[in-house]
Parts: C-alpha cells; sequence; structure tokens
C-alpha cells in the first residue's frame, strides 16, 4: 500500500459525513514532505481516488519535520494524558485493546 492509498484508506474508515472533511484538511510531515513537488503530487493522486464532490486540500507545515514533536508535546501537555498512557506491563497483560479502551474512556461526552 502507498501513501496516497494509506491516506484513502485512513479516511474511507471514518463516518461518511466526516470524510469530505479530512479530504479538506490533509497534513503532510516529516523529512519526505520537503521533496519537490511531493506536496502536488499527494493532492493530484488523493483527487484520483476520492469522491469527485470532495475538495482535496494538502497542508505543509513551515518546518515538517518538527511537526510530530510538536503534536508530542501538545498531547503531553493535555489535561487528560495521564489517563490514556499504556504502561508496558498493561500492554503484555492485556493486549492491543486496552489502547483503545483507555483512549476512548478518556474523552469527556457532552451529552447536553
Amino acid at each position: 500500500m502507498g501513501l496516497t492509498e494509506a491516506i484513502v484508506y485512513a479516511i474511507k474508515q471514518c463516518p461518511v459525513n466526516m470524510q469530505p472533511h479530512l479530504y479538506n484538511n490533509i497534513v503532510i510531515i516529516g523529512g519526505s514532505s520537503k521533496f519537490q513537488n511531493f506536496k502536488e503530487r499527494i493532492i493530484k493522486d488523493v483527487r484520483s481516488c476520492a469522491p469527485d464532490e470532495c475538495n482535496i486540500n494538502v497542508y505543509r507545515p513551515e518546518d515538517p519535520i518538527v511537526e510530530a514533536w510538536k503534536g508530542g508535546q501538545l498531547l503531553a501537555g493535555w489535561p487528560g494524558y495521564q489517563n490514556t498512557r499504556v504502561t508496558r506491563s498493561e500492554y503484555e497483560e492485556n493486549g492491543p485493546s486496552v489502547c483503545a479502551r483507555k483512549l476512548y474512556d478518556s474523552i469527556p461526552v457532552n451529552n447536553t
């Protein structure tokens, strides 16, 4: 599976009503995103796989190499982060399902 297929596959795993928003907000980071015409290639390739009615927008931050670290910094500063961490022993005891359970249990639900 190539990068374009991975992007489209990931978007198609989400609820249908969210998919147009995700096609319109693709973010590419990492050193490879700095290759010449990389962004334009992603736009062209995703456009060929996406529904015609969806807008395709690809954003590359000014310094895409450090952007993942910035995201990690934001996550670590999130007040609920401590409740989402999975220790090695928890993972070994419960398997991968503990990751989803801890993440979903930590998301506040607004029932109003």
